[in-house]
């Protein structure tokens, strides 16, 4: 659970260095304080905003993806022609979307709470269907937007590669800020509600699940909170020192590979003998 707001904390930190120059290690820290400030006192704050903070970084990935693949459509197709030359294939690409998948099975503990305004089975449904169609969308704007830059020797550099190919593609002087803007919403938007879902679940264990909690009250927050938030805040701040992209090549997929035996399978033979909880 700490690793995903780990790579929230790496990914403000690098995108507030790449845009003042400042330290990694002082952004992270600043990025840090402030999403514990946020998941101490602002968290329903934030969950109240999610619909128009969503919307907002939905329109500006579009204001900021789609000039960029139109203006190089051209390497888009030339690096992808690379890649078939390369070995690249589809069911490597498939793997590596599934790795990824897994890893994201890690972090459903923290997807619990976001369930609460389910009213019934079916808008899980709804909800995870919808999820899927727009995260697949992004994920191949984003893909073909990376593929503009990716064979640039200065791309193995690059700390955060959105912001390079920001910075070699279509009006950098306005997208620069938007999409820094935009990167440091959405990382602090994850980890504060990562945050939260991690103190709440380890206070609950600790209070050995409250009256209040299972009645749905809400509960005030306390000095057994506070500390706890500031522990996680601190161990995922020193995660983010690995880096970024360290980060997301190596622990990712150790998470992901983790999860299959512990999460993926126990998942599927459950949802086998209970026929998705109907039984």
């Amino acid at each position: 659970m700490c690793v995903a707001p780990a790579v929230a904390f790496a990914t403000g930190g690098a995108t507030l260095s790449t845009l003042t120059g400042l330290p990694y290690l002082l952004c992270t820290l600043i990025i840090g304080i402030f999403i514990f400030v946020v998941a101490v006192f602002g968290t329903d704050l934030v969950r109240r905003v999610a619909s128009v903070l969503f919307v907002c970084i939905i329109a500006g990935l579009l204001i900021v993806y789609i000039p960029n693949i139109i203006a190089g459509a051209g390497q888009i197709a030339d690096t992808a022609s690379r890649m078939t030359a390369n070995g690249g294939s589809f069911g490597k690409a498939l793997y590596s979307a599934f790795i990824y998948g897994t890893f994201q099975l890690a972090n459903v503990a923290v997807f619990v709470q976001h369930a609460k305004s389910f009213e019934k089975p079916d808008d899980a449904v709804q909800s995870m269907g919808i999820g899927w169609i727009i995260n697949a969308l992004m994920m191949i704007m984003v893909v073909l937007g990376i593929m503009t830059v990716c064979t640039k020797p200065e791309m193995s550099e690059a700390s955060v590669p959105t912001l390079f190919m920001v910075q070699c593609g279509v009006g950098k002087g306005f997208m620069m800020p938007l999409i820094s803007v935009l990167i440091i919403l959405g990382a602090v938007s994850t980890a504060v509600n990562m945050v939260a879902a991690m103190v709440k679940r380890i206070c609950s264990g600790l209070n050995k699940v409250k009256k209040e909690t299972e009645t749905g009250k809400k509960s005030k927050i306390g000095t057994k909170e506070i500390v706890a938030a500031f522990i996680c805040c601190v161990v995922d701040f020193g995660i983010a020192q690995f880096g970024l992209l360290t980060l997301i090549q190596k622990a990712y997929s150790v998470l992901a590979y983790l999860a299959i035996p512990v999460i993926l399978i126990p998942y599927l033979i459950h949802m086998a003998v209970t026929r998705f909880d109907t039984k």
